[in-house]
């Protein structure tokens, strides 16, 4: 028979207080080392309790962190229990919440409506590497699908976590990369996007790094591809645009099913921006070319130029028409001549100039606490 919700959560201060969670084996202690929660009912505005259809759960982790989905929005929180009946949950946006147990229930107003969670055996999200979920264990190289680890060689696997650690532990930012078979099996909105949130708050990835952490996700079934960065500093450095650079370095060979080429390619870049940054360089665009734009400007110059030259030409040939005699110059009736003679003698020819330009000009960026670079390779 389930145990009641208020008995797990006992168990699981009991857990946390007597300090065993250090000492069990990670096939054992896992069940006990994360509490899962899926809303199942709400009350409505008349009080009266109602099946819950709306995607909510909680992950609650024995070291006081968490994971809170609500329709679509992913969050890291951190909770602890004042007492036997109570829990108190802070998000990663510093709003607080108050829980409490009620017949077997964790009852939890969200957004204007109480909600009644139950205790589950698991979350879709956790079955993806038990073995990591809730520890300070993450893992830099992480692939599921066995016939691309096949592919890769467990000598090139173990070079390419080498060179993410390496990377992680010189710049301050955690680099991950995982391969996934099909990452709708584990996201609760088939959305590659939360499935990266869903990974890097559930596995707490930058945890020792003030969250600072990026992350490529590999979905085999579609051939989807996420980049997630997430901390106040990596988004500086891998922001929207340097994202890209990240892109053209890796597509291409993934687009040939090249993936060890492919993942190197990534980590190379990811540690040419790092570098930069380091030395105060970050790109938010384009570097400037100034040879190519002077080049340019110089062109766009003789180009103003003929067409300057040409309209000149053009307007003084309309107005004055070259006469074949030089008695047709003569207004009618003005004087009269008693011999006529025409002799040729010149003619006159007209140049403008028109000088050459150039310009120049800077730029600036700016960044935010997460965001995603998607699509498909």
């Amino acid at each position: 028979m389930r145990k009641s919700l208020a008995f797990a959560f006992s168990i699981l201060f009991l857990i946390i207080h007597a300090e065993i969670f250090a000492q069990t084996e990670s096939s054992s202690y896992f069940r006990d080392n994360a509490l899962p929660l899926v809303a199942v009912a709400k009350m409505n505005n008349g009080g009266d309790i109602i099946e819950s259809y709306d995607k909510l759960y909680i992950i609650l982790n024995v070291d006081g962190s968490g994971l809170f989905y609500d329709n679509g929005f992913v969050s890291k929180i951190m909770w602890n229990m004042p007492d036997d009946d109570t829990v108190q949950f802070t998000d990663r946006l510093g709003d607080a919440y108050e829980g409490s147990f009620t017949n077997g229930y964790l009852s939890l107003e969200c957004d204007g409506t109480l909600y009644y969670f139950e205790q589950r055996e698991t979350i879709p999200i956790m079955n993806l590497s038990p073995e990591y979920w809730a520890q300070s264990i993450r893992p830099f190289f992480f692939i599921e699908d066995k016939a691309i680890r096949n592919e890769i060689g467990d000598v090139q696997i173990a070079e390419i976590n080498s060179k993410a650690a390496q990377i992680s532990e010189r710049y301050g930012t955690d680099i991950h990369i995982i391969i996934v078979n099909n990452y709708y099996d584990y996201s609760a909105e088939g959305d590659i996007n939360l499935f990266s949130e869903e990974i890097s708050d559930g596995y707490r990835l930058g945890l020792d790094k003030d969250e600072n952490a990026l992350l490529l996700v590999l979905s085999m079934a579609a051939r989807d591809y996420d980049i997630y960065s997430s901390g106040a500093y990596t988004n500086e450095v891998f922001n929207s645009f340097s994202r890209g650079f990240l892109e053209n370095a890796m597509l291409p060979h993934f687009a040939e099913n090249n993936w060890t080429d492919g993942f190197n390619a990534y980590l190379d870049e990811c540690l040419n921006l790092l570098e930069l940054a380091a030395n105060g360089e970050i790109y938010t665009r384009a570097p400037r070319n100034y040879k190519l734009e002077i080049i340019i400007s110089l062109i766009i110059g003789l180009v103003i130029a003929l067409i300057a030259r040409a309209c000149v030409h053009a307007a003084y040939t309309n107005q004055v028409q070259q006469k074949v005699a030089a008695s047709e110059y003569i207004v009618n009736d003005s004087f009269q001549l008693t011999q006529k003679t025409d002799t040729f003698t010149h003619t006159t020819t007209s140049r403008t100039y028109s000088p050459r330009s150039s310009s120049s000009g800077g730029h600036s960026g700016g960044s935010r606490s997460s965001s995603h670079s998607s699509g498909k390779f």
